[in-house]
């Protein structure tokens, strides 16, 4: 009986490594996305859907431009964790005009994703 006791520790054990080692390598990945410079004078008119899928914090962004400017960006669909932190970089974008915000403090991945989706909603307007 043991011995069948520490074979299931084992199993979930290694389960739980592999899901860790999984997760760390997304949470890298993200960390480490590009964000592109997009000059948002040059943006067409009109509204624009992008997400970014990478697990918990895919997320979907519909992002209106009128004008040159981008005059609002609505959450789709929130990441899982960190709705809080996708509303501060939406609105340090519309304030700026710019991908090339701060990140917020201790959300480092979450902002990135959010920035990303912003991005690839932004890239359609070109």
């Amino acid at each position: 009986m043991l011995r069948y006791i520490l074979w299931f520790v084992a199993v979930v054990g290694a389960i739980m490594v592999v899901a860790l080692l999984r997760d760390l390598a997304l949470l890298r990945a993200v960390r480490n996305v590009s964000i592109e410079a997009l000059d948002f004078t040059k943006l067409r008119d009109g509204e624009y859907a992008g997400e970014y899928i990478a697990g918990r914090h895919s997320n979907k962004v519909k992002a209106t431009v009128e004008s040159g400017r981008v005059t609002g960006i609505d959450i789709v669909q929130e990441a899982q964790y960190g709705a809080d932190v996708q509303r501060q970089v939406i609105s340090r974008v519309v304030e700026t005009q710019s991908l090339q915000v701060d990140t917020v403090s201790g959300a480092t991945v979450t902002t990135r994703a959010a920035l990303k989706a912003i991005e690839n909603a932004l890239s359609a307007a070109r």
